[in-house]
């Protein structure tokens, strides 16, 4: 008898457990399925049964603290921005407000949808991954990032199965955490009307196939404006005017016009339905920024190019970093994108010290 009783304590006390977690699941409704398996069995047979599993896993938990893995911290994109972002004060100011506000709101009443354009190199991936880094502890590594590339995953694809497929992604992967970051580089590329397909998802609605979207961020980057950013930014050069003075609101209005008639938003519901929060301009770098991306290049160098924390001598070796860029009209041709390679050349890497 008393076996049988210790028995059935036992086996209430591992159905106990199940229950406590799975609840625990539910009521945390964030959690990714990801970790069901292994991490499942340790939580279960845990005392605590929920908060080992986020130790060790990556977890769509909100706040401070080890077992959190989504800070939502405004004040490292506001740091991110001031050190890592070259030349764009409208870029700057945008996020700052936007994102910013956005990541403090407990209770938003849609998804931050914005949309970052400009020529290649000018730092449209570099704000995605600057996103990333404030938003999630594993940064640009988090599995909460979700990332189309539309002439990777949309190769001769029929608008049709397009707009399908990307429907089916991004739910798919918002399910998993409402937290999400969603990013489609080369958005211009995509076959023809595809991005409607998730319009439903960026707007005012509390759940869409029983999903919450109102706490995931959406960034659509594109070259469509790339021209446009450039021509109006040459303008005030040519007139004398400092860029700075370039306002958010004349970007916007121009973006927003030249958007709705060619490009991946040609006469679409993100616009005429004000599902766009910000239409973020990346305007073309002067070789003054270019040099600034190099020092923070040089700086991050292990062996900071032989100049042991001397600044003259890393001002000296990024304007010669600069100098191997090409220009055009004052503008450099591949904006940041090539500071890399270029400051091999000037300062080759010291294998022993940097792998």
């Amino acid at each position: 008898y008393q076996r049988r009783v210790r028995g059935n304590v036992t086996l209430m006390s591992v159905l106990k457990s199940f229950l406590v977690f799975h609840i625990t699941r539910i009521i945390w409704c964030d959690i990714n399925p990801g970790y069901i398996g292994a991490a499942s069995a340790i939580a279960l047979f845990s005392t605590d049964y929920f908060l080992p599993v986020c130790y060790k896993y990556e977890c769509c938990t909100v706040g401070e603290g080890r077992v959190h893995w989504i800070r939502n911290d405004p004040e490292k994109l506001t740091t991110l921005l001031k050190e890592k972002l070259f030349g764009q004060h409208i870029a700057t100011q945008i996020l700052s407000q936007q994102l910013g506000a956005f990541l403090i709101d407990p209770e938003p009443q849609k998804p931050l949808v914005l949309h970052i354009s400009g020529k290649t190199g000018t730092g449209k991936n570099h704000i995605a991954n600057l996103i990333a880094q404030a938003r999630y502890v594993e940064g640009i590594s988090s599995k909460f990032i979700l990332k189309v590339i539309a002439t990777h995953d949309f190769a001769s694809m029929d608008p049709e199965t397009a707009r399908r497929t990307l429907k089916t992604k991004v739910r798919e992967h918002v399910k998993k955490c409402r937290h999400s970051l969603v990013i489609i580089d080369e958005a211009e590329k995509l076959p023809n009307n595809t991005i409607s397909s998730i319009s439903p998802f960026l707007d005012f609605n509390p759940h869409v196939d029983g999903i919450d979207f109102r706490r995931t961020i959406f960034v659509f980057l594109s070259n469509t404006a790339g021209n446009i950013i450039k021509d109006h930014t040459l303008s005030y050069l040519n007139m004398g005017k400092d860029r700075d003075k370039i306002t958010v609101k004349e970007m916007e209005t121009l973006l927003q016009g030249h958007l709705y008639q060619s490009g991946e938003l040609k006469h679409s519901a993100l616009i005429s339905r004000y599902q766009l929060d910000a239409f973020i301009p990346m305007l073309p770098l002067e070789k003054r920024h270019v040099k600034q991306c190099a020092t923070e290049q040089l700086k991050q160098r292990r062996n900071k190019c032989g100049c042991q924390g001397d600044e003259g001598c890393i001002s000296a070796r990024a304007d010669e970093v600069a100098n191997e860029v090409d220009y055009s009209g004052g503008f450099s041709r591949s904006g940041c994108k090539k500071i890399n390679s270029k400051a091999n050349l000037i300062c080759p890497l010291d294998r022993k010290i940097e792998l």
